[in-house]
This record gives structure tokens, sequence and C-alpha cells, in this order.
């Protein structure tokens, strides 16, 4: 019977000349064949699904655990209820009225915090250790509303000499004085002197002429504390990117931290990076956070650096991420402590309020393992009043 089958015509010649025992061999060899063409077009198919989604869930921040909560469900309702908290937060707020300064410096009023929907997970780069861009760290003119101050007692220098000192305090400077008189800090006094100094408790005026720098963690704590200070923190902030990744608003838009600071206008900074950055090389860490010290102390020479200590994480988060976890974050903490020795700094160790008998974040404190939830910001803020310099 024939058959016009193309694969037929093609194979019936070969095969009648073959035993019945050699057909049989050959059916089972086609088989095979044809097995394994499928079983490698499926594991190809595999390999390009899996690299898409981990390229996804690079670029966008997120990790293989929030992957599987979308999957079974529990990341929506996670978020749903963070939502939830947040918004009633606000209304707990919205009776609090504090003087602020914004991204630019400005002095303002506030009605409770500027509160931004954004979030997302701290664990979302590895560093790239580039070689840091030259920056002279000048504020613009006019950019904020504030005077352009020099450093060497020139025309536009009204506090840069003694006789600039001395015309200011005749000319009215009674609210800079009260400024700082009231957050414990002399003018014109280094604020290394007699370095170091204990810590002291202070009330949240103290705040008012403090600058802020870091990343996500350090954003919600300004969203949600009511302290009155200038936050200069930004989802995925890392040490490295420092001279160039925006994070300042200005009225040309974002631009970099020291592109933005005004000269000579906070008395405290904190500086509360590190999370982001791990992974990488710790020399390189903190050879970079030595760099950015001596930086900022050139545009704010009177502040008081502060060193913040990286929070922990929860105890499911530090079990199931092999690069940020509990075990690195105290290695880290470790050399920050030796760190802020070295550069004359105070050292946070904020972390340490928050752990567990397991030394770990409660696990109620965040939905996502590492961002505190708004009701415990107030712990943080409480920290910070009581581990405060005074000079």
């Amino acid at each position: 019977m024939k058959d016009n089958n193309l694969l037929n015509l093609i194979v019936s010649p070969v095969r009648e000349g073959m035993s019945e025992e050699e057909r049989k061999l050959e059916d089972r060899r086609r088989i095979i064949r044809t097995a394994s063409v499928l079983l490698v077009l499926l594991c190809t198919l595999f390999l390009a699904v899996a690299a898409g989604t981990m390229i996804a869930l690079w670029s966008t921040g997120k990790t293989s655990q929030d992957l599987f909560a979308v999957m079974n469900g529990t990341y929506v309702y996670a978020k749903t209820q963070e939502e939830l908290e947040r918004i009633r937060y606000e209304e707990e707020m919205k009776d609090v009225t504090a003087v602020s300064f914004d991204d630019a410096g400005d002095a303002s009023a506030a009605t409770g915090p500027d509160v931004s929907n954004e979030v997302v997970s701290a664990d979302e780069a590895v560093p790239a250790p580039d070689g840091a861009q030259e920056d002279t760290g000048e504020d613009e003119e006019g950019h904020d509303g504030l005077p352009d101050v020099t450093a060497d007692g020139g025309d536009d220098d009204p506090y840069g000499s003694d006789a600039g000192a001395q015309d200011h305090a005749d000319e009215g400077g009674d609210t800079d004085a009260a400024l700082f008189e009231a957050s414990g800090v002399n003018a014109y006094v280094d604020p290394n002197v007699n370095y170091p100094l204990p810590f002291t408790t202070v009330d949240e005026s103290y705040f008012q002429d403090a600058l802020f720098i870091g990343d996500s963690r350090l954003q919600g704590f300004g969203m949600y504390s009511g302290l009155p200070g200038t936050f200069y923190a930004a989802t995925g902030f890392q040490l490295y990117k420092y001279d160039t990744m925006n994070v300042v608003n200005t009225d040309s838009g974002k631009v970099p931290i020291l592109n933005a600071i005004p000269y000579d206008t906070f008395t405290k900074i904190y500086i509360k990076v590190g999370l982001n950055e791990m992974g990488g090389n710790d020399s390189a860490f903190l050879s970079k956070y030595a760099e950015f010290i001596a930086r900022l102390r050139e545009v704010e020479p009177r502040a008081i650096i502060y060193i913040h200590g990286i929070l922990p994480v929860t105890a499911a988060k530090s079990g199931s991420d092999k690069v940020h976890n509990n075990t690195n974050v105290y290695a880290r903490n470790e050399s920050l402590k030796v760190l802020a020795a070295e550069q004359g700094a105070y050292y946070l160790d904020a972390g340490s309020v928050f752990m567990g008998a397991d030394g770990c974040l409660p696990a109620e404190m965040a939905a996502d393992g590492i961002h505190l939830k708004a009701q415990y910001m107030d712990i943080w803020k409480k920290y910070l009043m009581e581990h405060a310099i005074v000079l």
C-alpha cells in the first residue's frame, strides 16, 4: 500500500533494505532523537523565561521572595495593609504642625510630613565602585533662596570674617542666634573640639538645622517621624553614587547632593547608608565613606557628623537573602564603628532598640522584612533625641 507522505517517500527506500529488527531499532532511535530535540527546546524556553524573570526582578529592585509572594497572593495583601497603615498615620498627623526645611534648604511651615506613595525594598542594587567625579560642592547662586556664602570673607560673605560676623550680629542676627541656641550649637565652634563628647538628650528643635542623607529606610523616617530636619534621601541611594545620583529636588530639577547642599547651613549631618552597598568590597565601601565625609566637611564646616548604623532585617529576610542578612549587617556595623572613631564622627547604634531576643528586627515591624512600618518611627526618633551631641 502506497503512502504519499513526504517523510515516508524519503524514508521508505532506506527502510526497504532493512530487516525487521533494524527497522525497530531505527524507530527507537527516531523516538529518542525527537524526544531529545523537544527536551532541548523546553530547556531553552525555561532558561529564557528564568533569565527574563531575573532581569526583571533586578531592574525593579525586587527579590524572588517578592515574586513568590505575588504568585500566592500575599504580596498584594501586605502592600494593601501597608498602604492602609500609611493612610491611618497621615490622618493622625494632620493635627501636628512642625517647622521644616524643604529639599532646597528653605524654611517652611508644614502640617504633618510630606508623604510619598513610593514603597520599594532596600536590597535594590549591586554597587559599582567607580572613581568619584570631581565636584566643587558649592551652591549655585540663588537656586534655593539662601544667601551666597563663600569661605574667603569677600563681599558676598556675611559670616566669613570677624568683621562680617560682627556686622551680621549688629544688623539683626537674632534669628540665627536663637536657632543656634535652641539647637545647642555655637555658631563658631569647631564641631570636633574635645571629641568625643558624651551623648545627651535634646528636644525636636535640635534637628531644625540637621541634614539627613540616606536610602529608602531614611526616606521613610523623614516621611513619618515628624522631625523638622532636611532629608536628602532617595530609594536606591548608594554611597558609590553620591556625586552622580540625582536625589535633591530643586527649581531646575533633581540634582546630586553636593550640587544642592547650601554652604555652611547645617550643624548636624546624619548619614545612613550601607544596606544597598552590601555584597561589595568592604574596604572600598569604607574608603568611599571617608571620602564622602571629607566632601561634606568642605561645605558644612560646623557640622557634627553622625554615622548611622545599619538597622537589622527580620529573621525571615535574613534567612532567605545571601547578601542582605543580619550576619552581614553586624559585620558592616563593626566596620562603621571603627570608621566613626577614625573620622571624628559619632556612631549611632539605633538598631539596638529594634532588635528582638534573636537579634533580628521583629516581623511585625516590617511588612517586607526591611522597611519599618510608620507606627514604629517614634522608637527611632526617640533614640536620636537621646543620643545627641551638644557643643
